[in-house]
């Protein structure tokens, strides 16, 4: 039976009642800021109530109105996998698993993606890392291919509530969330989307800007939610202590400091502020007999992670000796982990008190300690914040202290200021071209901090050439996330030195993967170094020093498939797995497939013409699958008897042989795009949409968008040096008649390249930029209704050719 209120329904998934600030959240919707204590339950507080409100509420208008997706951004990796098991395990409990779907959002994984933008209909709970979340809805998605970043900034904006966890951790990407809110209600969306911010710190200063510059509701505790076991967390108390160390042997003093004042049978936790300084003080660490050290950071690839974070979470036995943690930020937000004995850095005091809530988190501890120490150095942080953050500490020396009383003294941290995402930012992120040199507006500014930015690096066996054109991509068992800096720096210090390391990027325009030096590291890049040449271990991590061989993932990893690296001229759903599909049955899918996903996911803010134009192409997105050089390429891909006997143009082909086209990057797509501004153009006779379905046809595989342009290597037919070619078009080419759905017959067209031209075509008529650059801005479409029926098409897309008819031969 579904649980008949709110209480019922946490009861079920967790054992025990919600506080009653979580049961207003219920009761009332999420807020936009929710401000409570570490400790105070805020995960459950972000999930369970939106769970509510879309399953179960009795007012179908509530359940309605309750965006399909939750989208639960983290400022650590650590975290992720820790709250989506959390989340799961409520899930199993309230029979919901086979219903609601978690997603975690790491890099290289793109066999889970698909799942969710097959899907879109399904109510889901993503959680991952606000780089890899934030990046995904400006477009650029870090660690997806460029042609799906449209799918996801089309569907991570429409129809979604967004939760950030802990502000004072998230940079640039605070006041990025923010401006996204704010532009989302201004430009428009499909279908409303809301966002929550919630911490036990917030400056609500930080909290306003340009787009976005009041804060809404918002939640705090009351004196009615000091219940039992919230009361015992609140009250929880730890004795501040300073610790002295050797300023001119730091990393070994603090060692000594640690085993000094571990207690056998409980847990030392030490959070130190930068991960070579953590990787530091492990190293030098001599504990007492029997007592476990665990290094914990952000910087392991996911098995070795998992491995951390279980033995840093494991229970400590009273009766033996106990445990010696040595973490970073890692832990500050939101791991559930409770410290007799802590030390710390002196650190902004924002992070100091999320820190200290980990020291007798639960409240059970008689005696628990605080121990800090002033760092000799205060990177990464502003050194103001560090010396304000100490004098305050010095201020409460011997006290013991509750995490309420820390996070209600004013102490000075500097104001940050960070790139603000306005909205022609947007507007230009809107397309996703690449510069004729293969560069792209970098997006990281409005993420991370310069020193903060990451790439995802894979360590295989490469030969002395690197990898071939056909080594698959990273999946994210192989992935480590490392410092866009840290690695720039090993590889120039190495180019010094005389001795040059391996590292290679896949070019989606070359098709292949390229050598890239310092210069070519961008964040969010997946990168693949040479296993022989070190830089890892599984037991501190990424480590710039380390000189041995990496110990090789087995690419793909145990169940878990490698996504294919994606070129230009890549289009391997045209192979159908022993199905020939007919282009009119094709076309008659997809666009029963749009119809079927628009009426399932109700875009109430889009027109009736809209979601018509989106069926219309679906209708008409692969007529240029009747070009010769497409089915040309099928026939190719069939040994003799695989092919039907009756003549047909075909969608799909069943053949076992791989083929690629005769001609280079060719696009049917293109082709499709062009014959509609011909002959082909009588199928949009009957619509006032001619120009989206246009665009929405030639968009159906992210490589044709807001430009056509030809790539650096195919300006001309080299058979007809005056004759211009683009995509594998070649100017002024006819495009076979056509059967569409239903027996009508689209006239043959002639493939005019024109429209590539930056000005007017000939007699006037609108250049392909201008005419989607007038969709991308008309008030009533906007970049986040676009991409959304962007993504409509493509989707059908590809649910029609992952199920075809199949035909008998």
């Amino acid at each position: 039976m579904p649980p008949s209120t709110f209480e019922e329904l946490v009861v079920q998934a967790t054992g025990h009642p919600p506080y009653p600030y979580q049961q207003r959240i219920a009761d009332d919707g999420l807020p936009e800021l929710l401000e409570v204590p570490t400790g105070s339950g805020k995960t459950l507080a972000a999930v369970l109530p939106w769970l509510w409100r879309r399953l179960f509420h009795a007012d179908p208008g509530v359940r309605d109105a309750t965006p399909r997706w939750l989208i639960f951004a983290l400022p650590m990796r650590v975290l992720v996998e820790q709250t989506a098991e959390a989340i799961g395990s409520w899930l199993e409990r309230l029979g919901l698993s086979s219903r609601v779907a978690v997603h975690v959002v790491m890099g290289g994984d793109g066999r889970v993606a698909d799942d969710w933008r097959r899907d879109p209909a399904r109510e889901a709970i993503f959680v991952g890392t606000i780089d890899m979340l934030v990046s995904r809805a400006v477009n650029r998605g870090y660690g997806a291919s460029r042609f799906s970043w449209p799918i996801d900034f089309g569907l991570f904006n429409n129809g979604c509530q967004w939760v950030f966890d802990e502000v004072q951790l998230m940079g640039p990407a605070l006041p990025t969330s923010r401006q996204l809110q704010g532009l989302r209600e201004s430009i428009g969306t499909a279908s409303p989307s809301e966002s929550m911010w919630m911490s036990a710190t917030v400056d609500e200063r930080s909290l306003r800007t340009v787009d976005r510059p009041d804060v809404g509701s918002k939640i705090a505790l009351t004196d009615n939610d000091r219940t039992d076991g919230l009361a015992r967390r609140l009250d929880a108390t730890r004795r501040v202590e300073r610790v002295d160390v050797d300023a001119g042997r730091y990393p070994r003093s603090l060692a000594e400091a640690l085993a000094e004042r571990h207690q056998p049978g409980t847990l030392t936790l030490a959070v130190l502020n930068t991960v070579e300084r953590a990787r530091e003080v492990a190293g030098r660490l001599l504990p007492p007999p029997g007592v476990d050290v665990v290094l914990l950071h952000s910087r392991f690839r996911p098995a070795d992670r998992a491995e951390k974070v279980r033995a840093a979470l494991a229970p400590v036995d009273p009766g033996g000796p106990g445990r010696i943690v040595v973490s970073t930020q890692v832990v500050e937000a939101g791991v559930d982990i409770s410290a007799a004995t802590m030390l710390i850095e002196a650190a902004p005091w924002p992070s100091v008190v999320q820190r200290a809530g980990r020291c007798n988190r639960d409240g059970y501890t008689v005696g628990a300690r605080l121990l800090w120490v002033e760092p000799p150095r205060a990177d990464p942080y502003p050194a103001a914040d560090v010396t304000s953050t100490a004098e305050a500490l010095a201020g409460l020396e011997g006290l013991d202290v509750t995490s309420l009383q820390l996070g209600n003294l004013d102490v000075a941290t500097a104001a940050e200021i960070h790139p603000v995402l306005r909205r022609r930012d947007l507007i230009d992120l809107f397309d996703t071209t690449p510069d004729l040199s293969g560069n792209d507006i970098d997006v990281g500014r409005f993420i991370r901090n310069a020193d903060d930015l990451d790439v995802q690096v894979a360590w295989r066996d490469l030969p002395p050439e690197g990898p071939g054109d056909a080594e698959p991509a990273p999946s994210r068992d192989e992935l480590c996330s490392v410092p866009v800096k840290e690695l720039r720096g090993r590889l120039d210090r190495a180019a010094k030195a005389g001795k040059p390391l391996g590292a290679w990027r896949f070019d989606h325009l070359a098709e292949r993967w390229i050598r890239c030096g310092s210069v070519d590291i961008r964040p969010g890049q997946l990168i693949l170094l040479r296993s022989s040449e070190g830089g890892y271990s599984s037991s501190s991590g990424w480590d710039p020093q380390e000189r041995g061989r990496v110990d090789v993932v087995p690419a793909g990893g145990p169940g878990v498939v490698a996504p294919p690296v994606e070129g230009a001229g890549a289009d391997p759903a045209t192979f159908a797995k022993g199905s020939w599909v007919a282009l009119a049955d094709h076309l008659a899918d997809v666009e029963a497939e749009v119809r079927s996903l628009a009426s399932d996911l109700a875009p109430q803010d889009l027109t009736e013409s809209n979601v018509e134009a989106a069926a219309r192409a679906g209708r008409l997105h692969d007529i240029g699958k009747a070009h010769p050089v497409f089915q040309e390429t099928l026939e190719r891909s069939c040994a003799p008897g695989e092919r039907p006997s009756r003549a047909d143009v075909w969608a799909k082909s069943g053949g076992t042989k791989p083929a690629r086209h005769a001609r280079r990057y060719f696009r049917h797509e293109l082709a499709s795009a062009l014959a509609l501004f011909d002959k082909g153009s009588e199928a949009l006779a009957d619509t006032s949409e001619p120009d989206l379905v246009r665009y929405l046809v030639a968009s159906h595989h992210g490589r044709v968008r807001l430009g056509m342009r030809s790539l650096p290597d195919e300006s001309t037919d080299t058979t007809d040096p005056g004759r211009r070619v683009a995509l594998g078009i070649r100017d002024g080419e006819a495009l076979p008649a056509v059967e569409l759905p239903g027996g009508a017959t689209l006239p043959e067209s002639v493939l005019e390249l024109s429209a590539m031209a930056l000005g007017d075509g000939p007699g006037g008529s609108s250049s392909w930029a201008a005419r989607t650059l007038a969709l991308r801005d008309r008030p009533d479409l906007g970049v986040f209704r676009l991409a959304f029926l962007e993504a409509l098409v493509r989707i059908a897309d590809w649910r029609a050719s992952a199920a075809p008819r199949r035909e008998e031969h």
